[in-house]
């Protein structure tokens, strides 16, 4: 056997050993790779999150679209200020009540334990579009609203945040909201705190601790990031905002109807 012949078959015949085993081990990378992929769609939908909040803020009316705690005080603040300005955050908090309610009802086929369904990536992708018809508005109209369609663009845009909202709820995150962050600040601190202390049963139910507190880390800071970045857009290209909120949850409610 020539020394060629003889390394090919050093190489290949461990390869072939380890046959028996191949469907059990592609299983489980199969899952991992599933699991990281869902974390990464985590992560993008961040970005529409924050920037969407930023952009509602800074552009179309003293109003969030995903921080309703925010609104709720800007509401109750403003009915004995100068201006009595309730009208933002009452349509964003009524339409993004409406948007909820359409994706909790759209995604109610999804199964317990699913990392990812159809009908979640088909009501992103209907989130998406009304996105992107509320940034061709913005730069067609050149950053320069009317009252009556900046109104419209706001309850547009906390719709389709609201739609996202339900349709996230369904997979049930371990403490992961996808569209506002109170509750993933807490829940962030408090499974610090209960690992740090030695109280792991408190969380049995978590397929991995440590992966949960990473991913709700990483989500906090793609947060922050993506609203930093709504700052400078606003400052420096503003007719371009709302792509910088419709392109990444294309993105997501794309790749998850392919990958299924």
């Amino acid at each position: 056997m020539t020394g060629s012949k003889k390394r090919l078959r050093l190489r290949i015949m461990p390869r072939l050993k380890r046959l028996s085993t191949f469907p059990r081990v592609r299983s489980y990378l199969d899952n991992a790779m599933k699991r990281a992929e869902r974390n990464t769609l985590l992560f993008i939908l961040a970005i529409t999150s924050g920037s969407a909040d930023g952009w509602s803020y800074i552009g179309l009316g003293h109003a969030f679209v995903a921080n309703m705690t925010g609104n709720t005080v800007l509401l109750g603040v403003s009915i004995f200020l100068e201006h009595h300005d309730v009208l933002d955050p009452l349509i964003s908090l009524m339409c993004y009540a409406t948007g909820v309610a359409f994706g909790s009802f759209l995604t109610r086929d999804v199964k317990e334990g699913s990392l990812w369904s159809n009908s979640t990536s088909s009501v992103l992708l209907v989130e998406s579009l009304i996105l992107f018809a509320a940034a061709v508005a913005w730069l067609y109209e050149n950053v320069i609203l009317s009252p009556r369609l900046k109104d419209l663009m706001l309850g547009c845009v906390a719709t389709a945040i609201g739609l996202q909202s339900g349709a996230m709820l369904a997979l049930k995150l371990p403490g992961i909201i996808t569209t506002y962050i109170t509750g993933t600040w807490t829940t962030l601190m408090s499974g610090l705190v209960l690992s740090g202390i030695g109280r792991p049963h408190v969380l049995a139910n978590e397929v991995n601790v440590e992966d949960r507190l990473f991913v709700q880390a990483g989500f906090l800071l793609v947060y922050f990031l993506s609203a930093a970045a709504t700052g400078w857009i606003f400052h420096y290209v503003p007719v371009v905002i709302g792509f910088f909120s419709a392109i990444p949850i294309l993105v997501v409610g794309a790749y998850g109807a392919i990958r299924g």
